[in-house]
């Protein structure tokens, strides 16, 4: 059967996976790797092309390193990325997402989970997720708390290998990456009404 929102046709383990891969190379400063995974991740969690993916991952990828320096990161020229990354994602799917606000309110679960990082009160980056979600797939807030929830325990997980000194293999980047699944199923299951 297919789905109702395009945009819900992600595979909930292979995006969890490459999210899980996309915050390690994120960690780790690895920039080369962070643009190979989020290639597979945004072709995976937006229902790319392979060429189509690796223009976006690129966009995306760039944000994340202007974002990436603490505590002097470049929040206006994350912005600017990710407003080009939606302003394209219109134009692929034939969307009417508004731009600027796409980029402010995915930009800003970033800065929330930043400022919460391995906080475990962490409400407030729980409905950061959700205003993101509902804007990014058009849908009602109030469905995708699980999907938040979860994706939020995922990021606490990863917040914790980070503060154990990013150890390989880890036991944390295994419970990160089921959490994750377990928000992207329901994500889905929100985004196709079930």
């Amino acid at each position: 059967m297919k789905n109702k929102n395009r945009l819900a046709d992600f595979d909930p383990a292979k995006l969890a996976h490459y999210e899980k891969e996309n915050y390690v190379a994120y960690y780790q400063k690895r920039w080369l790797k962070l643009l190979f995974v989020s290639v597979s991740m945004v072709k995976e969690a937006f229902s790319l092309s392979i060429p189509q993916a690796i223009y976006a991952a690129y966009l995306v990828a760039r944000a994340e390193i202007a974002f990436a320096p603490f505590p002097n990161n470049d929040i206006p020229r994350a912005e600017s990325f990710m407003r080009r990354f939606y302003r394209w994602l219109n134009h692929v799917h034939s969307l009417n997402l508004d731009v600027e606000q796409a980029a402010r309110v995915d930009v800003n679960w970033w800065i929330v989970h930043r400022k919460l990082f391995g906080n475990p009160n962490n409400a407030e980056l729980v409905d950061a997720l959700k205003q993101y979600y509902a804007l990014a797939y058009n849908a009602k807030p109030a469905a995708l708390h699980d999907a938040a929830l979860h994706r939020a325990l995922g990021m606490l997980y990863s917040d914790q290998w980070v503060n154990a000194g990013k150890p390989m293999p880890s036991e944390l980047l295994v419970k990160e990456e089921e959490e994750l699944r377990i928000g992207y199923v329901a994500l889905r299951a929100a985004l196709n009404g079930a």
